[in-house]
């Protein structure tokens, strides 16, 4: 018995690695006033879109309301309790000038994208236009859509051949998986569609596994492995956002009047 038991002990340790987050605050405005008119690059389709591409402005100031749209198999989905928590965790430790973190709710996301498209196909820019559609019905001011996913590599062991008997597949380990889960996370503006920063993180699990029961065990992995990359992924958002606010600060606020100028406008482009 103690034999078997060691056989069927599943070896399991995870490992970080590549994270890292980055910021942007720049202004549209200050970014285009350093190069040519339109008229002065000639008739290109493409001159136009850059210049209405890179007009936006940064209007987002803290305290604030952060929807947490977590994206899985390309589309919305409900935030596990494990997650929920950690994010109300790395909320707290911002600080209370950031403000909060608002799950984006999958219900409230097809009720009002259900509203004005029939029958679209879920591409990205769709997904993003329903998480925009859902962040605006509930009054948030910027929207952090983080996407996760695995990628699972199997490798047979040269105990395999135990697999050929009926008692084998059950206690002897046969296959040896790596399972990568990655995560990638973009905070935008819910108005206007700026891009505030990105954020990204992984985590690695490798398991050994007896014949008989790889297939659910390596579901399973795969689940717990996009929880680790997403909890993984909260302390670089943490890093994100202080630098952003720490940025946004520096700028210092816009007079009311202005503010609400460049707010109208940049709506009317998005």
């Amino acid at each position: 018995m103690k034999v078997i038991s060691i056989f069927i002990l599943v070896a399991a340790a995870i490992a970080f690695m590549g994270c890292d987050s980055t910021t942007q605050t720049s202004s549209g405005t200050d970014y285009l006033s350093r190069y040519p008119k339109v008229s002065e690059l000639g008739p290109s389709n493409v001159n136009q879109e850059v210049r209405e591409v890179a007009s936006l402005e940064p209007i987002l100031r803290f305290p604030a309301r952060i929807g947490l749209a977590r994206v899985v198999n390309g589309d919305l989905s409900n935030l596990p309790s494990e997650e929920g928590e950690a994010w109300r965790d790395a909320a707290n430790r911002i600080g209370p000038d950031f403000g909060e973190f608002v799950p984006i709710s999958p219900l409230i996301a097809e009720l009002v994208y259900g509203d004005r498209v029939q029958n679209s196909p879920r591409n990205t820019s769709e997904v993003i236009r329903k998480i925009r559609l859902a962040a605006a019905r509930q009054h948030l001011d910027a929207v952090l859509i983080y996407e996760v996913y695995s990628k699972t590599k199997r490798e047979t062991l040269s105990s395999a051949v135990a697999n050929w008997t009926l008692i084998g597949a059950y206690v002897v380990p046969s296959e040896k998986t790596e399972t990568v889960g990655f995560s990638n996370a973009l905070l935008v503006d819910v108005r206007n569609g700026y891009p505030y920063g990105t954020a990204t993180a992984t985590a690695t699990r490798k398991n050994v596994f007896v014949a008989a029961t790889a297939g659910d065990k390596k579901r399973g992995m795969e689940e717990r492995n996009q929880i680790a990359s997403n909890l993984n992924l909260i302390p670089e958002v943490e890093n994100m956002m202080k630098n952003l606010k720490s940025e946004l600060m520096q700028k210092g606020e816009s007079p009311s009047k202005e503010r609400n100028q460049i707010l109208d406008t940049n709506v009317q482009k998005s």
